[in-house]
């Protein structure tokens, strides 16, 4: 199903459900809200939420790095072989 962010006022929003009229989010911030319509879009699609944390990645790769623009250096290089 569809969501759409409205605004309520400042600087806040409300995550709606534009088929049925629902609202699943009120008076948040722009980011939680996004966050919010990417759960409810990943659980529409099959996606179980476990309650655990995100596996956290360790470090950025050199061709991760140039593709961000940022300089490499010889330790992270050798740190990813």
């Amino acid at each position: 199903m569809p969501y759409r962010v409205r605004k309520v006022g400042g600087g806040r929003v409300k995550v709606v459900n534009k088929a049925t009229g629902r609202v699943h989010a009120k008076a948040t911030t722009p980011a939680k809200a996004q966050a919010q319509m990417n759960l409810l879009r990943g659980v529409e699609h099959g996606w179980e939420p476990t309650g655990a944390p995100a596996k956290k990645r360790e470090g950025m790769s050199p061709r991760e790095m140039i593709h961000r623009g940022l300089k490499t250096t010889k330790a992270s290089r050798k740190r990813r072989k």
